[in-house]
This record gives C-alpha cells, structure tokens and sequence, in this order.
C-alpha cells in the first residue's frame, strides 16, 4: 500500500533532448498557425536550433543513464547512440529539402513540425521497454510518415504509396496492438522486462502475444513476407522522405526488436533463432532476386532496403552478445548508407526529364563527376566492399553467424551479397565505362554538395577505422544484455 501511494519526482534531466525536440515541433506548429504560410528559411532555422540543441545535450551528457517516469522511459548509451543519429539523420534532411520540395512546386510548411513529431516519436521508441510508450511512439513515426509519403502535390504515385502504406501500416499497429493486449493478459504488466520473465500459466498467451507483436514490427521493416507496401511506398514518396523512412525509419522500427532480443533469446532461444533465421534468408534472397531485375533505380534500391533488412535479421538470430554488437554496428552503417543514396537520386530528380531509368546514368561521371564518385562509394558501401562501412557491417553479422554455427544463412547471406553485385556493379558501369547519353544539367547548392560529400567520406572512414564507431556500440550492446 505504501508503494502504491509513493509519488516519484520524474528525472527530467534524462528526457531533456526529447522536451527540446517537442518543443521545437510545437513551436513551429504555432510559427505555421500565425504566419499562415511559414517562411521556409525561419522554419529550417529554428528545426535546426532545435535539434543542434538537442544533440549536444546528449553529447554532453552521454554517460548519464536511467529510468523516469515509473520506469515508462529508460535512458542508456543503446537510446544516446540510437537518437544522436536519428538527429544528425535528421539535419541532413533539412539540408536537401528546400530545393527539392521547390522543384517539385509542393513547399508545404506542415512538413517542418509533422518531422519533428516523426522525429520526437523514434526517439521515444528506441527508449522504453513499456508497450504503451512503444504504441504510441510507434503511432506517431508512423502517421507522421503516411503524411510526408503524400506530400507531392498532384502526384498519383505519391498519393497510391501513402494509401498502401496506410493500410498496411494499420495492419501493423493492429497485430502490434493485439499481440501487446495478449502479454498484459499473461502477465498483468506492461514492462517487457518483467513480462519476458515472468512465470505464468497461460503461457501460450505469451507466445500468441509475441508473435503478433514481432509481426507488427515485422510488417514496418519490410520483412518478405510482409514487405508489400515497401516498394510501392518507396517509390510514390518524395525522395528525401524515402531516404528518411530507409534510414531514420529502420533505426526507429528495429530498436524495439533489439531492445527485446536479449529478454527473449534467455526463455525462447531456440524458437526465436529458427524463426527469425528462416524469415531473414527469404527476406535476403527476395529483396536481391527482384531488385536485380528492376529498371528503376529508386525502386532497386527499395529491394536493396528490403535485402538490408534481412543482413540486420541474420545479426538478430544470433543468441549471443557478438549478434547484438553485429546489429547495432550495421544498423547504423546502413543508415548513412541508405540516406546517402536516395539523397543522390533527389539531387538528380531535379534534371528536367529525369526518371530513375538505369539507362539515363550511363557516362554521368562526364556531366557530374562528383555526384557520380559519390553515388559509387555509396552502392560499394552497400554491397559490402571493403574498406566501407558496409564491409565491416557484413563481416560482423557474418562472424557472429560462425559463433552461433549458423552455417546455412551464413551460405545465404553469400548467395544474396554474390547476386546483389549484379546490379550494384551495373549502376556503376553504367556511370564509367559507358559513353554518355544525355547531358545532365544539374543545379546543386553548396550544403547539398557538401552533404554528400561528407556522407561519402563518412562511409569510408568508418570502414577504414571501424573501431571510430564500434567503440560506441559495444558498450551499448554489453549494456542491453546486462539491463
């Protein structure tokens, strides 16, 4: 009795950088009701301020770690290192989206405050082990992507992908929903930690809500068979959006199955290894076999997300503190990988008469060498060549892999790299060895440059001195298995 009447003061210092994003994004939702059409340049800024604000608090306060909220919100170097990319993810995409957005004559003001709820839900998903916190986080990354997937004014594709992406993201919530009711009935909690440990009767409740649970966030990584509203999504969206559901997108759907990974290999490892084993070969090989056939290459690289997700999967399988270590890294290496590519294709779909075609990249290195080094450094990241970020991301799934004696998706994990060289290498030849087509008449600003620049050095230097990064995420891994 006494417990239930204790009053606990919350610890707001552990939740400040997440009270700044908020507050950012109200005061640019009340900038947007005043000025009725917001001025983009004050929007930019104070997102900016807001953000820069919230990432050196995080910065300067990186060792601080615990729980608030009657343990509904958990700060540890696993969420630090998770929100300070989500944020510099974030940055950047204000950098390309002025330009874009302008070309495509869809300057919207509403798009400044619904990415920083997109912004401020991920950062709470990556920090909670309460199902409650984790829906409604969830809800909010999800809505605020269906909005920004419509947001190209008179565009078909647009409009279908946000409406498949709607229904099918619905579907998510629903199973995610269902799955959460059925562990509350189990447990009578709603902490995953003391759900996952809890000894009960009903324990196929358990496994009932489990399972609809992981196929919740299944359906929002894209993982076959339940990735049919990717590409179409991905393809119909603005394509910073798309860069930022691939990137900022996966960190903030996979932290919840990461986070819960340690609690559910301990009671259910078996089960767990198998199933998420098997569901990562399909997801390997199918996003491979069909983005080696597209002609597209927005559409290529949404099966090459889809493949992605299956490398971050086969780390997932994995029982052991290597695999955790394996995800984390590759997690964040895709993320810069994929934000940086679909970056390069928005700076291209200004070219008048510019449609993704495999064809139109033929000899671009003679009308945009650096755009065209920048795009190669970026598909060797993803196909894994050494000395890239990628290639280390890889290796460790694929050594974590060899601890578990996984042999056969370590097989396929090889299969489904050898057939993603097919089309990563076309692109590429495409822009060297082939004489140009047509002349690109391209407009860049000098931030834009210099983003992709940077993302294309960032690539490399964390490949080349990998231990830049992993001496952040080991911790944080060591971390989640101690909890």
């Amino acid at each position: 009795m006494e417990q239930l009447i204790s009053i606990e003061l919350p610890r707001l210092s552990l939740v400040l950088p997440e009270l700044v994003v908020l507050l950012t994004g109200f005061v640019l939702f009340s900038l947007d009701l005043i000025y009725k059409r917001i001025n983009h340049a004050l929007a930019i800024s104070v997102s900016l301020v807001g953000y820069l604000l919230a990432l050196l608090l995080l910065v300067f306060n990186w060792g601080m770690e615990g729980e608030t909220f009657y343990g509904l919100y958990k700060r540890d170097s696993f969420s630090s290192l998770m929100q300070a990319f989500m944020l510099l993810l974030t940055m950047s995409l204000l950098g390309f989206n002025y330009l874009y957005y302008k070309s495509k004559k869809s300057l919207y003001g509403e798009f400044y405050y619904i990415l920083s709820f997109a912004l401020i839900g991920g950062m709470f998903l990556v920090s909670s082990y309460n199902l409650i916190v984790l829906y409604v986080a969830l809800e909010a990354v999800s809505i605020a992507f269906y909005i920004l997937t419509a947001l190209l004014r008179s565009d078909f594709n647009s409009k279908e992908g946000a409406f498949k992406y709607l229904i099918l993201g619905g579907l998510s919530i629903a199973l995610a929903s269902y799955g959460a009711g059925f562990m509350y009935l189990y447990s009578g909690s709603l902490d995953l930690r003391y759900i996952l440990t809890h000894v009960g009767e009903n324990q196929y409740f358990l496994v009932l809500g489990l399972v609809l649970f992981l196929i919740g966030f299944a359906i929002k990584i894209g993982a076959v068979p339940f990735h049919f509203w990717l590409p179409d999504a991905y393809q119909g969206a603005p394509t910073p959006i798309t860069a930022y559901m691939a990137s900022f997108g996966k960190l903030a759907f996979f932290a919840p199955v990461v986070r819960l990974m340690p609690l559910v290999q301990e009671h259910f490892a078996y089960a767990w290894i198998t199933t998420v084993a098997i569901i990562s070969a399909l997801t390997m090989l199918y996003g491979n076999l069909t983005a080696l056939v597209q002609k597209d290459v927005k559409r290529l690289l949404a099966y090459s997300s889809i493949a992605h997700s299956g490398y971050i999967l086969a780390g997932i399988s994995v029982a052991e503190v290597i695999g955790l270590k394996a995800v984390i890294y590759f997690l964040l290496a895709y993320s810069l990988m994929g934000f940086g590519s679909f970056m390069v294709l928005a700076l291209l779909e200004r070219v008048p008469g510019w449609e993704n075609k495999l064809e139109q990249f033929s000899g671009m290195r003679f009308s945009a060498p650096w755009l065209a080094f920048s795009f190669m450094v970026m598909l060797l990241a993803l196909l894994g060549i050494p000395p890239t970020v990628g290639f280390v991301g890889k290796a460790l799934v694929f050594m974590s892999l060899s601890f578990e004696r996984l042999w056969w998706l370590a097989l396929v994990m090889i299969i489904a790299t050898g057939i993603s060289t097919g089309y990563y290498l076309r692109i590429t030849v495409l822009m060297f060895m082939k004489e140009q087509t047509n002349s690109l008449n391209l407009s860049v600003s000098q931030v834009e440059k210099f983003l992709i620049l940077l993302f294309s050095l960032a690539l490399v230097l964390l490949g080349a001195v990998p231990i830049i990064l992993w001496s952040f995420v080991s911790p944080s891994a060591e971390n989640l298995f101690m909890r």
